[in-house]
């Protein structure tokens, strides 16, 4: 069976000891919005109730592409409303999470776009540059690296690449859209003296061993109309879409899926003589086999897919 039509996944609300309540009505704090991932389950059409992961390991190439490496879908895209600081963390690269882990067990590299920001909020996205390596280690181990950390102040539209090896954290006041690669291997290095019983360990040896004193630079807001390039790295393509009453014409082309999201008011998406109403955060997911499709309308999104 081929795909004719894009893939509408039930989103997975996921509670966390920082999150709002912004995502979802919910009581429980929710920190994160899982819209796009190989757990994600189909809401309707002929694949309704299948995963994500099981479409991809039956059809490999139609749903992920030429570029895709292997028959797993390998990404995760999120949203993410911080109501406190996350715990200052850091990612393995792919070789080391299964040098540390385990053969399979892979790495993390991410980006975040800004969706929202309270005056004044802010995050952390590396390490002092004056830090060498081994000092950085020193002061993991020591429990005392929030004194090297850099701190920026963000708005909506700013974008970051956060490779494997970044130390970082989100703040409060923040509403964002996260790509990363498909692992939930996180490394806690400090989590702001919260209480014992929010039950988060941290893992200062292994993140002594992986974190590297580098800084991420942030991408200013963009408002151009059209496609544009937000961010690269040899995992994901982050691209900005945005139309004013118009039209965006685009291709997977066989390459790869394409995630999609509305970031901002409604979209039309047209695919031949079927069209879908998305509306703000909602995702869908475009087979790399769908081809050509349109979305037209008043909108911006953000569209992940592979290099």
């Amino acid at each position: 069976m081929s795909f004719q039509s894009p893939l509408q996944l039930r989103a997975k609300a996921v509670e966390r000891v920082w999150g709002g309540q912004r995502l979802v009505d919910s009581a429980q704090p929710v920190g994160e919005l899982w819209a796009i991932g190989e757990d994600n389950v189909v809401a309707a059409g002929p694949f309704q109730g299948r995963t994500v992961a099981d479409l991809a390991a039956e059809f490999p190439t139609e749903l992920l592409g030429s570029a895709a490496q292997e028959s797993r879908f390998p990404l995760l895209i999120k949203l993410l409303d911080c109501a406190d600081w996350l715990s200052l963390q850091v990612h393995p690269n792919d070789e080391q999470a299964a040098r540390l882990e385990g053969p399979g067990r892979l790495g993390k590299t991410e980006a975040w776009h800004i969706l929202d920001a309270e005056p004044g909020a802010r995050l952390i996205a590396g390490i002092s540059p004056e830090t060498d390596s081994e000092d950085l280690r020193s002061d993991i181990l020591a429990g005392q690296v929030i004194d090297r950390a850099v701190y920026a102040e963000v708005q909506a539209g700013d974008s970051l690449m956060i490779p494997a090896g970044t130390v970082h954290a989100l703040g409060p006041g923040l509403l964002l859209y996260e790509v990363q690669q498909s692992s939930n291997l996180t490394y806690r290095i400090y989590d702001w003296d919260r209480p014992a019983t929010a039950g988060r360990s941290l893992h200062l040896s292994q993140s002594a061993e992986v974190s590297r004193p580098i800084t991420a630079e942030t991408r200013p807001l963009t408002t151009a109309v059209g496609a544009q390039e937000l961010l690269r790295c040899n995992y994901f393509v982050l691209e900005r879409l945005a139309a004013a009453d118009t039209a965006l014409k685009r291709d997977t082309a066989g390459q790869s899926f394409h995630a999609l999201t509305v970031i901002r008011g409604e979209a039309t998406l047209r695919v031949g003589k079927q069209q879908w109403l998305l509306q703000q955060y909602g995702s869908v997911l475009l087979p790399a086999a769908l081809g050509r499709y349109e979305l037209s309308g008043n909108f911006e999104a953000l569209s992940s897919r592979l290099p």
